[in-house]
């Protein structure tokens, strides 16, 4: 049972806490626990964990599965500031429409590729003078948009997406004083749930939350101060459509190298929202298993021709009161392109011994050497609610590498095999120089083994784990998480050692 609740961190999961870990003793709440993790590069559970200064702000936008009320918002916090602050965040949630995020100035949605450097949407500032940012019009009285391509200042070099704006909508939580999260006095990380009090907000079907984080700079440090950074948990969410995370950048002022303003992430928080639904909702996928066969992972490089099997499991909440139960599930998968014709299949049952339940599984047929595979899962519930899961891929043999161009950013490119035994093989490109540690720890938190500490020049790297512990011995089988950590971001995955 271990095993399961691991993977369903990362899926639509809905569970019942009590009002007391939100500082009400009164009634019990349901939580929708999920997590928008697109998973194209770094495998099945990836964490990104993204820091962010005095100042700067996260966004996130997220489409909701059915009618709700939505009551408070988790905040994952991997790592507090270490400067000797005590600042706070502050938590808002706003209904976005069609003049605000994530809809364009047109009225039409920000493209597939609107993402980190190709992404900036621009920033507020006074009429006289764009070397001052803000984040939105109505921060301050009398400011204009900028779109990084109007106006004579040092912000006017680089040129926003097309038909950019500014990406507040209409404010409805809190609806008094503002509600924040301070640092706890020793720092310790985790979910912060803010409960937002007199009464909720309501969403329909389909309609988005925006929830935005700010790193307030009263009682903070200096921003251009490393250990003034609070980092949040985040996932790789590069091929979700609308890209769900945003950030706002108050340092500097050149563009995208200055980081000044608003731009597109290709990751999303992992924000968690504590609702009531009370609309029927589209089922529960899990996609737990993706190898050779029904128990041997990926290998690197993936043999052409070989077809890949894909597990997953599927379930039906109906919190109004509706009929349950799932109709159909059906895989999906694209070649080469996210635009490429799609071939879809229906996917079979089986009972699963380990796992006591039944699972929905079929093959993808294989390709010929070079060819990246997308592929998703979609299940549909007796009542017409569709679900579907995010794209993930995987690269078929190996390609040329005398013409690699240097990565664009610092990412981990997960594990290979997973499950694995007895060695697994962490993929991570670089794209700058940088001194980067490697650690594995176990579910528990533990330190087992440093794999690497120093330096290490820009390109796609690799490191080997073959299952022992800092003095060599081998250990026991289970859940291991590695951590990647640069000067500026630190990166996780899960992978687990099967003997």
């Amino acid at each position: 049972m271990k095993k399961i609740k691991i993977y369903l961190i990362f899926s639509f999961c809905f569970f019942r806490i009590l009002e007391a870990s939100l500082g009400n003793n009164s009634t019990t709440n349901t939580v929708l626990s999920r997590s928008l993790v697109d998973t194209l590069n770094v495998g099945l559970e990836d964490t990104v964990n993204i820091g962010f200064s005095p100042g700067d702000i996260m966004m996130e936008v997220f489409k909701v599965p059915g009618d709700l009320t939505l009551n408070g918002v988790g905040v994952g916090v991997h790592q507090w500031n270490t400067d000797g602050t005590y600042p706070s965040l502050k938590v808002e949630v706003y209904r976005p429409d069609t003049a605000g995020y994530p809809f364009t100035s047109a009225g039409s949605m920000y493209s597939f590729g609107d993402t980190a450097e190709s992404g900036w949407i621009g920033f507020a500032h006074p009429a006289e003078n764009d070397s001052i940012a803000y984040p939105d019009p109505s921060s301050a009285p009398n400011l204009v948009w900028n779109n990084f391509s109007v106006g004579t200042g040092v912000c006017s070099t680089e040129p926003e997406v097309a038909d950019g704006q500014p990406v507040w909508g209409t404010k409805v939580l809190p609806a008094g004083n503002d509600v924040m999260i301070p640092r706890p006095s020793g720092g310790s990380a985790g979910f912060f749930y803010v409960d937002f009090t007199g009464g909720g907000a309501q969403f329909v079907k389909d309609e988005y939350i925006a929830v935005v984080v700010t790193y307030l700079a009263d009682n903070a440090g200096d921003p251009a101060d490393e250990s003034a950074r609070i980092f949040l948990n985040a996932a790789d969410a590069s091929y979700l459509y609308p890209s769900p995370g945003l950030q706002y950048f108050a340092s500097g002022c050149s563009g995208p190298s200055g980081e000044h303003g608003w731009h597109i992430m290709p990751n999303a928080w992992k924000f968690q929202y504590v609702v009531d639904i009370t609309g029927d909702i589209p089922p529960e996928i899990d996609i737990y298993h993706v190898g050779l066969s029904t128990t041997t992972g990926l290998p690197d490089p993936i043999p052409s021709w070989t077809e890949i099997k894909v597990m997953a499991t599927a379930n039906d909440y109906n919190p109004s009161g509706g009929s349950e139960g799932i109709e159909v599930v059906v895989l999906h998968h694209q070649l080469n392109s996210l635009t490429a014709d799609t071939t879809s299949e229906y996917m079979s049952t089986a009972f699963n011994l380990v796992l006591q339940v039944y699972v929905y599984h079929t093959e993808i047929p294989g390709v010929s050497n070079g060819t990246t595979v997308y592929y998703w899962v979609s299940a549909q519930d007796v009542e017409g609610n569709i679900s579907n899961t995010n794209k993930q891929s995987y690269l078929v043999g190996t390609l040329a590498t005398d013409n690699d161009v240097i990565p664009n950013d610092f990412g981990l490119h997960g594990n290979y095999p997973n499950p694995f035994n007895p060695v697994t093989n962490i993929i991570y490109s670089m794209d700058v120089a940088s001194g980067v540690s490697i650690n594995i720890h176990n579910i528990q938190g533990q330190l087992v083994k440093n794999l690497f500490i120093g330096n290490v020049n820009p390109g796609q790297h690799t490191v080997s784990w073959n299952g022992t512990d800092r003095f060599s011995q081998s250990v026991p089988s289970g859940i291991y998480i590695y951590s990647i950590k640069s000067s500026r971001k630190i990166l996780t995955g899960k992978m687990m050692l099967l003997k």
